[in-house]
C-alpha cells in the first residue's frame, strides 16, 4: 500500500506494459544470448589456431598489402599478398616437413637393420669405455628389443604426421582464406570492434594497437629464434664435418616452425647415421647439441625477445608463453603474450578510471 492506504499499482514502462514483464523478457533475452554465444564458441573453438595465425600473418604483411593497395583494388591486393605468403613461407615448410618425415622413417629402418646385423656393436670397438657402458646396459636390458620398440614408436609418430597432412593442408588453406578477409576488410572489422567495445574510442584504439604490436612482435621474434636455431644446428654440422651444413642449418630453421619433431627431423637422422657407421662420439655430441641447445634456445630466447619488444617483465612473458602452449598448443606462442598484453592494458585503463583526480 502507498502512504494513503490504497493498494500499490504495478509500474508500467513507456508503452504501458508492466515492468515485471519487461524484466522477465530481458532475462530471457540475456539467457538466450548467453546460450547462442556459447554455441558460437563451440563452433569457433576448432578454428582458434587458424584465426590466430591468419591475424598474425595479416599484421606482419600489412605494410606490403598497403603498398599494393595504392596500385590496385583492396581485394586484388589482399589476394596477391596471400599468394606471396603461401609461395614464400608455407609451401616450402610443408614440402620439407613431409620430405624429412620420410627420411626419418628410413633412418628407423636403418637403425633396426644395424642392430640386427651387429654392425652397431662392431662400431664400438674403437671406443672401449663406451663399449663397456653399452655391454653393461646390454646385460640388464634387451637393447635391441628396446631400440626396435623405440623405432616402432617413432615410425608410428612419423606415420601419423604424414597421414594427418590432409588436415594440415586444410588448416593452411583456411588460414590463407581468413588472412585474405582480414586484410581486405580490416577497416570494417575494426569499426565493428569499436562499436562493440565498452571503452572510449581512444582506449579501444590503444588496446587494438597494443594487440597488433604484440602479435607482430610474437611472430617476428619467433622467426628470429628459428633463424638462431638453424644457425646453431648448421654450426654443429660444420664442426663435426658433416655434409651440407648450410643447407642442413636452413632446413632446421624452417622445420623448427613445426611442432613435436621440428629440428629433430634433421639432426636426428644424422645422429643415427653417425652411430650406425661407428662414429659414436660424434653421434652423442650431435644428439646432445640438437636436443638441448638447438631445441631449448627457443624456450629461453623467445620470451626475452618478446619482453624487450613489448617492454614487459621477462618472467611474465616466460609464463605467458608456456601457459599459452599448455592451454592452446602451438598457437599459444602468439596467444599467450597477446592475452598478457591485453590484460596489462585493461588493468592500466581500470587504474586510470579509479585513481582520484
Amino acid at each position: 500500500m502507498d502512504p494513503t492506504g490504497e493498494p500499490m499499482k504495478p509500474a508500467n514502462d513507456a508503452n504501458g506494459a508492466p515492468t515485471n514483464g519487461l524484466h522477465g523478457r530481458t532475462l530471457i533475452l540475456i539467457l538466450a544470448t548467453a546460450a547462442v554465444v556459447y554455441l558460437c564458441w563451440l563452433i569457433a573453438r576448432p578454428f582458434i589456431g587458424v584465426a590466430t595465425w591468419a591475424l598474425a600473418l595479416a599484421i606482419v604483411m600489412l605494410p606490403v598489402h598497403e603498398r599494393l593497395e595504392r596500385r590496385m583494388r583492396p581485394g586484388v591486393a589482399a589476394l596477391v599478398t596471400v599468394f606471396g605468403v603461401a609461395l614464400l613461407l608455407i609451401a616450402p615448410a610443408v614440402w620439407l616437413g613431409r620430405l624429412f618425415a620420410q627420411e626419418a622413417t628410413g633412418m628407423v629402418k636403418l637403425l633396426d637393420a644395424a642392430f640386427s646385423s651387429g654392425d652397431a656393436r662392431s662400431g664400438l670397438d674403437g671406443y672401449p669405455k663406451l663399449k663397456g657402458i653399452v655391454e653393461w646396459l646390454q646385460q640388464r636390458f634387451d637393447l635391441e628389443q628396446e631400440m626396435r620398440r623405440l623405432g616402432g614408436l617413432l615410425a608410428g609418430q612419423v606415420s601419423g604426421i604424414v597421414q594427418g597432412s590432409v588436415w594440415i593442408l586444410t588448416e593452411i588453406v583456411l588460414t590463407l582464406v581468413t588472412m585474405f578477409f582480414f586484410l581486405r576488410d580490416r577497416a570494417v572489422i575494426l569499426n565493428y570492434l569499436r562499436r562493440l567495445s565498452p571503452l572510449s574510442d581512444q582506449q579501444t584504439s590503444a588496446v587494438i594497437d597494443r594487440a597488433a604490436k604484440t602479435i607482430g612482435a610474437s611472430l617476428t621474434s619467433n622467426l628470429l629464434v628459428k633463424v638462431v636455431q638453424g644457425f646453431l644446428g648448421g654450426l654443429m654440422f660444420w664442426f663435426l664435418g658433416l655434409p651440407a651444413p648450410v643447407l642442413s642449418g636452413a632446413a632446421m630453421g624452417l622445420l623448427a616452425l613445426l611442432p613435436i619433431l621440428g629440428t629433430g627431423l634433421i639432426w636426428g637422422p644424422a645422429a643415427v647415421i653417425l652411430a650406425v657407421t661407428g662414429s659414436w662420439v660424434k653421434a652423442i655430441v650431435l644428439a646432445v647439441w640438437g636436443g638441448v641447445v638447438v631445441s631449448m634456445v627457443d624456450n629461453i630466447l623467445y620470451p626475452i625477445l618478446v619482453a624487450g619488444e613489448l617492454r614487459v617483465y621477462p618472467l611474465a612473458v616466460f609464463f605467458a608463453v608456456f601457459g599459452g602452449l599448455i592451454a592452446f598448443g602451438f598457437t599459444g606462442i602468439v596467444l599467450g603474450p597477446l592475452i598478457l598484453a591485453i590484460t596489462a592494458m585493461l588493468i592500466d585503463i581500470w587504474s586510470a578510471r579509479t585513481d582520484p583526480v
